[in-house]
Formats: C-alpha cells, structure tokens, sequence
C-alpha cells in the first residue's frame, strides 16, 4: 500500500509517500516547496495569493503522486491554517480546485503525533522534544518513556521575523524582544527549567545545525547550547558575511534563520537545556501512522 500525507507550514508544504507492508511504515519519497503562507496573512486571515500559492503547491504534490501511482492522499495544516479566521473557505477553495481536501489538527495533535515518532524510531526516553516552524512552536516533555505534557506555542522562525520586523539578521533591540517573548511564552505555558536534554526537530534547528556544521567544519548532530549560542554570535556580527552565509548554506530559509536560531536558544534557556540534538523526525510521520492506528491504512 502507497499513500501520501502532506504537512502545510506556514513557511513550507512538504509532502511524503510512504509504503506500508508486513505492519512496516516506509518513507519512499519525499517533497518540499517554499510557500511563506505567513507573508500573506492580513487581519487574520490568508489572502486571495496566499491561497493561489496553496492550490498550485497542492496541484504539483497531487500531479507527483499520481505519477507514483498514489491514490490515497492526506493533507493536513497546523499553525499555517488553524491560526487564521477564514480557514473554513481556503479549505473549500482547495478542496475545489485540486480535489484534496485538508484537515487542520490542533497544536497539542501536533505535537503529540511529532512525539510519537520520535520515541517509536529513536530510543531516547527523557528530555524535551520541540519543533519549531514558521508559525508555531511544538514542545513535548517526555519522562521514563512517557510524554507528560504536548503544548503548541504561536511563535515561530516566520512569525517572529514578521512581529519584530526582522530583516535577516536581528538588530540588538530586536535579539532583546525575542527573547523576552520567547520568556513569556515558556511562563505562560507553566514550563519551568529541568536541565534535561533537548530534542530539536524542524526546518529551523536543521537549518542551524547545517549552519554549524558548513562553517566549523565539525560534522556534529549534538552540541552545547553555550557552543552554539557563541557560534550565534560570532556569525551576526558581520550582518553582509551572515546574510551570504545564510544565502548560500540554508537558501530556503536564509531570511528566517537567524531569528529561528536565536528563538530556539533563547527557548533552551528558558527550559535549562544545556545540550541540543538534532531529531530527526517529522509531525508527518507520526500523521501516517495514526491513519494506520486508526484502519484508514491497511
């Protein structure tokens, strides 16, 4: 059986066929395009281009699965939808044009199905695990094998260049709001720190650690939040050589990169991280074994 789950971010789509046989789920093929849905959100809601972006991004996954001979395919929204007041007519306008029809899953889903997936492929059993995209941030504590809590915070790499008006790379005034609403964000969510073990998936934490790994050389999935934090700081002091850097090392995301970086540090922080590994795992994966959970997928 081949099917396909399809993730709309606020700062990208991303597709994934998957294989399922003998009760194994297999990643087959995967897809991402660049949407930047949070640049078209005006008074709460998504406008007439950002929904055209939406609807040939959909036509393009559903042309490539069709040509995998998918049949079956499940797309679903998270902060990119689900934070916008006329989510119920960009649903109906998709659904319209490309067949598809979209359902938009609550931030704690979110967070949970990206858990679950992280504890049934990697074997760690205690820390923090987060994902932080373009409009949202998933944070999952997860103790003895258990996830205590699953919150979805409205903040991400996208969404804080837009609140702050970042241009690339943060001025200091700028670096003193994000943290300080990264702060409050973490308190209002009853977080305190724990000095456990972060666990960082997504395109902002993979963006750092490619980053990291382009400049020092050290090929590295686990660092010190002090180390990076310093590699932070090294790299923002040459505002023209960081915006090349980042041009050139993480092209699709070079203009959220460095507010993401400094965000999920400042989120270390405020949870008494001191070591950040890069997971790797998706909310997608977790989507296409619940369909299997739940008998949609046989």
């Amino acid at each position: 059986m081949k099917f396909a789950v399809i993730d709309i971010g606020s700062n990208t789509a991303k597709a994934e066929i998957y294989g399922y046989k003998n009760k194994k789920l297999i990643l087959l093929e995967k897809y991402v395009e660049r949407d930047m849905i949070a640049d078209h959100k005006d008074l709460g809601t998504l406008d007439d281009d950002g929904v055209s972006i939406l609807i040939n991004i959909m036509n393009k996954f559903r042309r490539i699965c069709e040509r995998s001979g998918v049949r079956m395919i499940f797309p679903y929204a998270t902060q990119s939808l689900r934070g916008i007041d006329n989510a119920d007519d960009v649903r109906g306008r998709i659904k319209d044009a490309t067949g598809l029809r979209v359902t938009i899953i609550s931030g704690e889903d979110e967070a949970r199905l990206c858990c679950e997936a992280f504890l049934s492929l990697s074997g760690e059993n205690d820390g923090y695990l987060t994902d932080m995209g373009g409009g949202s941030t998933e944070i999952n504590l997860i103790d003895n094998g258990k996830i205590l809590r699953s919150v979805s915070l409205p903040f991400g790499s996208r969404s804080i260049c837009r609140e702050f008006g970042v241009d690339i790379v943060p001025d200091p005034d700028q670096e003193r709001l994000i943290c300080e609403a990264v702060d409050r964000r973490i308190e209002a969510a009853g977080f305190t720190q724990s000095g456990k073990d972060m666990f960082a998936c997504g395109g902002t934490v993979s963006g750092m650690f490619k980053l990291y790994r382009a400049i020092t050389g050290n090929s590295v999935e686990c660092a010190e939040v002090k180390e990076l934090s310093d590699f932070y700081a090294t790299l923002k002091n040459d505002r023209d050589s960081a915006e090349e850097t980042a041009r050139i090392h993480t092209p699709d995301r070079y203009d959220t990169i460095y507010a993401g970086m400094l965000a999920h540090l400042r989120l270390c922080t405020a949870l008494g991280c001191k070591v950040i590994h890069h997971a790797k795992t998706t909310c997608r994966r977790g989507y296409a074994q619940q369909l299997i959970n739940n008998g949609i997928i046989r």
